[in-house]
């Protein structure tokens, strides 16, 4: 069976969607990795967890993302929803 694409966008879909839950991933940034690089990886590592907690809801995106960070930390929040079908 082929795994599922979860979106994740910083705006919304032109879509209808069921909202399922808001989701938020932060991650430590004391990491010895050149700057960009460091924080290329750390946007992967955060964006595979955000689907992963979307898929445990059952949705199909992460919809209005927002990156921001503090101090050593960097966090994503956005909201999971459920596209509905086409009708």
């Amino acid at each position: 069976m082929e795994e599922k694409n979860i979106i994740i966008t910083t705006t919304d879909l032109k879509v209808d969607y069921e909202i399922l839950d808001s989701l938020y991933v932060i991650e430590d940034m004391r990491r010895p990795y050149p700057k960009e690089e460091f924080l290329n990886q750390m946007l992967d590592i955060m964006k595979e967890r955000l689907r992963k907690q979307c898929k445990k809801l059952g949705g199909d995106a992460v919809i209005c993302c927002h990156i921001a960070s503090v101090r050593f930390a960097l966090s994503i929040s956005g909201t999971a929803v459920k596209i509905k079908p086409k009708s």
